[in-house]
């Protein structure tokens, strides 16, 4: 029997992988083994049952996270071997939410702690655990913005929310009042109340929201994050304010979002396009050459 628990403290402890990440290698290590039946896998083992994930086209994060499960558990084994990685692909982000689908869905919300929530996503970009994790201490209503403690990669940050974002929030804590150090969003079934909020919670909820609203495009958590660094790019905003938002490490993940809307481009060219025929109107010799064509 292979053991999962001495495997998570091997990847946590002594390789300093995060608590989210060796979950998902041990889940990887999980279905490996009951798919392959070794608990002891040979490099022909591991390389075989990588090679179905290249010929059914699984996704790049998929093959290479599943690389890196395998490689640390062949590691733990005692047995470590190195394999190759996929190119990666060039990221399109093709399924955003305009403002007036999210402003449909804030019109569809059927309570404060609805709004709220949505709020959170849309106005800060907040990734789903994040916004799980979230204490009501970490809102600055002063200076209106909302500190991340331990987001991904363990990085703090801190965010801008907007006016109306905070409103939403205001409203939300006069009817669930919350003390400082408790999680802002929490469940409210009966059988669990009071229990620090899921991320399957929050995305069963913008699921049935988007529902409501008429949006037959596919929502989920993340996709406000990508909606508010297109919309903001959209009114004209520059791509490192857009970084700051969504704390990357790298602007060039953030360079993504241009590069997946030729209108962002557009609207940029039109505004600093040159103006050469205007030019050509003021420029002496251009007058004068054009004076000596249509003469001659």
């Amino acid at each position: 029997m292979v053991d999962y628990v001495r495997f998570t403290s091997f990847l946590i402890v002594e390789r300093g992988i995060g608590t989210i990440c060796a979950a998902s290698y041990v889940g990887s290590v999980k279905r490996f083994v009951k798919a392959t039946g070794k608990e002891q896998p040979s490099k022909d083992d591991v390389i075989n049952y990588l090679m179905g994930f290249y010929t059914s086209n699984k996704s790049y994060s998929h093959i290479t996270n599943t690389t890196l499960a395998l490689e640390r558990y062949c590691e733990f084994l005692g047995a470590p071997l190195k394999l190759g990685r996929p190119k990666k692909p060039k990221r399109i982000v093709a399924n955003t939410l305009t403002e007036t689908e999210v402003a449909r869905m804030f019109a569809l919300c059927r309570n404060t702690r609805e709004r709220a929530l949505l709020g959170m996503l849309a106005y800060t970009g907040i990734r789903n655990l994040e916004l799980c994790s979230l204490l009501v201490k970490d809102i600055d209503f002063q200076n209106k913005t909302v500190f991340i403690k331990g987001g991904k990669g363990q990085k703090d940050g801190i965010v801008c929310i907007s006016e109306e974002g905070l409103a939403m929030i205001q409203e939300y804590l006069k009817e669930y009042p919350r003390e400082n150090d408790e999680t802002l969003f929490f469940t409210i079934a009966r059988n669990r109340k009071h229990d620090k909020l899921s991320t399957g919670t929050v995305r069963k909820f913008v699921k049935t929201i988007a529902r409501r609203a008429g949006i037959v495009k596919r929502v989920w958590p993340h996709v406000f994050r990508h909606s508010l660094a297109m919309n903001m790019l959209m009114k004209g905003c520059d791509i490192y304010s857009i970084r700051e938002q969504l704390r990357h490490s790298y602007i060039s993940t953030t360079f993504i979002y241009i590069h997946s809307n030729p209108k962002i481009m557009q609207n940029k060219y039109q505004v600093f396009c040159p103006s050469y025929m205007w030019e050509a109107t003021k420029d002496p010799f251009i007058i004068n050459s054009n004076q000596y064509y249509i003469k001659k």
